[in-house]
């Protein structure tokens, strides 16, 4: 079953949400509406109780004014009201007045002076008494119970609750209708999302989505997924690069050793030539495990997260060791190779060496014959990093072209002898890994390529 779209869920949540909130309002309003009304019920009859004490206890004592007289005209026009009067005694009812005057429950009813009671007639009517004792001039005493029907209020109490449960369900569809559009609304940037990510391809990885006029939430989704396919954009091409200059480089060896091969059987040929043709192709099959070892160590090294357990290598002596490896080659350059300065580093010792080896050997080859190339290391004070410096003497490298000598199989115009054009990426992805970097400086007449490493941690 398809899953619920985002806005429903959100429409569905805020209509429950509503149900909850105004259940409880409606019956917070109800028990303050209950409350106030029996508060007001109460008032009312304690006051009109004074009023009818103070007409009886100061009536004239003129007979042509008898009490009953004068409790008729105080209920005059409250039809809601009955009136009790019964012997202090034996409690024998001596008059009533209303529709619930002679009502069994108020002859059994024996409360204190004043107070109120709230009590059900037979005809379901509800009602509330309050008793008094009640002292006419020239009569004995008396009791008085004054009694209100509830039922104005009740039907007030039931009124409201229908009006709530009416309008409730109307209320929370339109809440829920309102909280669904809204949250269409609001996701309106999705849907232009999700047609811009369908349009991406690894051809078209130029798109980008449009963060303006966006709530900060989603701008920020934005532009995690514009920075996302910046980086996948630039992968793409480096990779696409990558190819182009892996299939440049393997063809020129491939053609070679085709070539060679198929000359070699185009006729028949002495034992000296097949054996000059098989170590011809032998070196040319060496360069191409030499780029393939290559390319797979700048995978690795572009595939592993930064280093995490890292080791004190003391670079001078990784230096020395290099050194002694390259020294016959050196002489042969009529090079002489110099270490100088101390420097520590937390890393990996191998790749340490591969960096310095490949620098090495680069300078080795480019440099003037007769001439020195140094290893030059320098610590920062307090633990606080250092670079190396793989110095030597040669042709003025193009400033053009110092950006991009860490490329892969890139070569400069004036730098064409020997290597596979991989050897500076490796080192650059070596300090990369080492959360340090590499670059090259080339004043007049000297090349310098420095590695910078972090501090110690």
């Amino acid at each position: 079953m398809r899953p619920m779209s985002l806005a429903l869920r959100l429409g569905l949540i805020v209509t429950g949400v509503g149900l909850l909130l105004a259940t409880v309002l409606v019956v917070l309003v109800y028990g303050v509406l209950a409350r106030e009304l029996d508060k007001r019920a109460v008032d009312q009859l304690q006051s009109k109780l004074g009023q009818i004490q103070h007409s009886l206890e100061e009536r004239p004592t003129d007979p042509g004014a008898p009490w009953q007289h004068m409790l008729a005209d105080a209920l005059l026009g409250h039809d809601e009201l009955s009136v009790t009067v019964l012997s202090s005694d034996d409690g024998t009812p001596l008059y009533g007045l209303g529709s619930h005057a002679y009502a069994e429950e108020l002859r059994q009813g024996n409360w204190p002076n004043g107070q109120t009671m709230a009590w059900h007639a037979d005809d379901g009517h509800d009602l509330l008494t309050v008793r008094a004792d009640l002292t006419i001039p020239g009569l004995p005493a008396q009791r008085l119970l004054l009694s209100q029907d509830r039922s104005s209020d009740n039907f007030l109490l039931d009124a409201f609750l229908r009006a709530a449960l009416i309008s409730l369900p109307i209320l929370l569809v339109l809440i829920g209708a309102a909280a669904w559009w809204t949250g269409y609304q609001g996701l309106a940037p999705l849907r232009r999302f999700r047609r811009t990510t369908r349009a991406i391809t690894t051809r078209r990885l130029s798109l980008r989505l449009d963060d303006t006029d966006l709530p900060a939430e989603v701008a920020d989704l934005a532009a995690a997924l514009n920075t996302m396919l910046e980086r996948l954009n630039a992968g793409v091409q480096q990779l696409d690069r990558f190819a182009d200059d892996v299939a440049h480089e393997l063809r020129a060896p491939l053609g070679t050793l085709v070539g060679r091969t198929q000359m070699v059987l185009s006729r028949k040929r002495d034992e000296a030539t097949y054996r000059q043709a098989l170590e011809e192709s032998l070196d040319e099959l060496d360069r191409l495990g030499r780029i393939v070892e290559d390319m797979l160590l700048l995978a690795r090294l572009d595939s592993q997260e930064p280093l995490r357990s890292p080791t004190r290598v003391n670079v001078d002596q990784e230096a020395l060791k290099v050194c002694s490896l390259f020294e016959a080659y050196a002489e042969a350059h009529e090079i002489e190779l110099v270490v100088k300065g101390h420097l520590a580093v937390e890393g990996d010792k191998l790749m340490i060496q591969r960096a310095l080896s490949n620098l090495l050997s680069n300078a080795i080859r480019h440099a003037h014959p007769k001439t020195l190339v140094y290893i030059e290391l320098v610590a920062q004070e307090h633990d606080a990093g250092g670079h190396v410096a793989v110095i030597n003497q040669g042709k003025t490298i193009d400033p053009q072209d110092l950006p991009r000598l860490f490329e892969r199989f890139y070569r400069s115009g004036n730098r064409q002898t020997g290597g596979n054009g991989l050897g500076l990426a490796i080192v650059r992805a070596i300090m990369a890994y080492h959360q340090g970097r590499a670059h090259a400086e080339c004043p007049e007449g000297e090349t310098r390529f420095i590695l910078t490493f972090p501090p110690l941690a």
